[in-house]
């Protein structure tokens, strides 16, 4: 049955008001708690690359004995500990322990380079690490006064240098008995994570237990219950976190992959009767498989999804596909409700989630009229501290209790909204305003078009121009720059429709997914070269 849009809102407000009437668990170690006494044989952590799976029981005792080994070490209530791990469950146990002991975990990109684990390290000063043997030589690049010393560094795997500590050495001559702090504050510190940086130097988020708690009880209760939860982004990344504590509230099972695969994706589902999992442009455009819509799924989010590519995907996947928006800072902000069909093949980030208020102001401050862009401010409880150690960024970044969010959104007169754009992601041409992601939207609709990255290009004579990057399967160009122009001209205004096409086989990425704008403008060759100019029509 289609609701209306005012069934659709008053929905939402009930369940919004019937979820934050519930008691939050008064830290995440208590959540724990609470699951393994109510499942203690029931698995929490399925490995999907080998290995054994833990149960409740089972990882609720590692953890204890965790939190004992690290107090052992000399980690106290509002210490810094550096997690460098892979998909392991040694990362979950660790960061679980951090919570239990009121300590705070520096979660760190297993992609650093050695430059960028300084920079990270320098910025957060951990007195601990605890890092994989397979990392070791990017922490050996580190110079000595920016890591931990040897003798606080502990090590994943069974190869470690002399003078550190081997994790299930000290973690399995633990007992399970540790020095609790009498209470654990919820809003005080307890994870710094880094920014994704896909336009800018990552930033180091200060987050609190309650932002974890509120963003994983949001994610549960969004959809139908599930009890198997796909978890294929890295763990250093907040979408894979909340997908694990998800998982702990609904007292399901997290089946974690070793990293994201295309290759493997279908299978993944289908193997394990997967009722829960995200899915990305590019594996919503996967080839046909006799097994897709006869998955067990239940559910499905996507975040920066067109809708016309997410339709398509929720009729082939067999299940609701429904648009999330969130950042690093402010955890879930805008999700479209399970019950709003009439909005899967829009382009709406639905209405603000539950513990979140948002608001679209322009560059006063002033709130606009609904239709009008502008940028969206959320406030709530639960979302982060400030910057580590940048007054300067955390100022910047706040409007009394309203974080800025630095997106360009609407919103429309039945109160839903859309998001138009990073306001540092525009292309200023001829002295008009051009959304890098409206146009990237449009492109990534065309068949064949794996993914897209619009930059800007210095221009003479209009300032800057359109520049996109057309990610294909094999990197040819194919669809051809003529199929290209030919598509944005019917569904972009002239002065919107890009100049220079770029093929590539695949993009830089982030940690969390999303294009590195960064590293597509820092490219050190004139961004021209190569590429086809369809004002010229004629290759570069």
């Amino acid at each position: 049955m289609d609701l209306s849009s005012a069934e659709i809102i008053a929905r939402h407000q009930q369940h919004r008001a019937a979820l934050e009437a519930q008691p939050l668990p008064a830290s995440l170690g208590a959540l724990l708690d609470a699951a393994a006494e109510d499942s203690p044989d029931t698995v929490y952590w399925a490995p999907l690359g080998g290995g054994p799976s833990l149960t409740y029981r089972d990882f609720h005792l590692a953890t204890c004995r965790c939190a004992a080994a690290l107090a052992a070490l000399g980690v106290r209530p509002g210490s810094l500990v550096a997690v460098m791990l892979p998909n392991i469950p040694e990362y979950a146990i660790t960061w679980f322990a951090l919570a239990k002991l009121g300590a705070a975990m520096v979660a760190i990109n297993t992609r650093y380079t050695a430059p960028e684990l300084t920079s990270a390290l320098d910025i957060a000063q951990p007195g601990h690490i605890v890092i994989e043997q397979g990392f070791l030589s990017v922490l050996d690049a580190v110079p000595a006064a920016s890591k931990p010393a040897r003798g606080n560094t502990i090590v994943c795997g069974a190869d470690r240098p002399q003078g550190m500590h081997g994790w299930n050495a000290i973690v399995d001559a633990a007992g399970p008995a540790f020095p609790a702090p009498e209470r654990i504050d919820p809003d005080a510190l307890f994870s710094i994570q880094f920014t994704s940086g896909s336009t800018a130097r990552p930033k180091g988020c200060m987050l609190s237990q309650r932002y974890w708690l509120i963003l994983g009880l949001v994610r549960s209760q969004q959809g139908p219950p599930v009890s198997r939860v796909l978890v294929d982004a890295p763990l250093h990344y907040m979408g894979a976190q909340w997908r694990l504590l998800m998982t702990m509230y609904l007292r399901g099972t997290a089946y974690v992959a070793e990293r994201r695969s295309l290759t493997h994706y279908v299978d993944q589902l289908a193997e394990n009767r997967i009722e829960f999992a995200s899915v990305t442009d590019a594996q919503a455009k996967l080839p046909d498989d006799p097994r897709l819509g006869h998955l067990s799924l239940k559910w499905m989010s996507s975040s920066g999804m067109r809708g016309s590519i997410r339709a398509a995907a929720q009729k082939r996947m067999g299940a609701p596909i429904r648009e999330l928006y969130g950042s690093t800072e402010a955890g879930s902000c805008l999700y479209v409700p399970i019950d709003a069909e009439a909005l899967v093949g829009t382009e709406s980030c639905g209405l603000p989630a539950p513990y979140r208020s948002c608001a679209i102001v322009d560059a006063t401050g002033k709130p606009v009229a609904r239709g009008e862009p502008g940028e969206l401010l959320v406030s709530g409880p639960g979302i982060l501290l400030g910057y580590y150690r940048n007054p300067e960024a955390t100022a910047a970044s706040f409007q009394g209790e309203w974080f800025r969010t630095g997106d360009l959104f609407r919103q429309d007169e039945d109160g839903f909204y859309y998001i138009l754009g990073r306001i540092k992601d525009i292309v200023r041409r001829s002295g008009e305003n051009i959304s890098a992601l409206e146009v990237e939207a449009v492109v990534r609709s065309i068949p064949g078009i794996v993914d897209a990255a619009v930059i800007p290009v210095p221009d003479e004579r209009h300032g800057e121009e359109v520049k996109v990057f057309l990610m294909t399967p094999d990197g040819r160009a194919s669809p051809s720059p003529t199929e290209i122009a030919a598509h944005c001209q019917a569904h972009l205004a002239a002065f919107k429709r890009p100049r220079f096409l770029e093929y590539r086989s695949a993009l830089p990425l982030t940690s969390s997914g999303k294009v590195s704008k960064g590293e597509l403008r820092n490219a050190d060759h004139d961004p021209r070269s190569g590429c086809f100019d369809l004002v010229e029509d004629k290759w570069t």
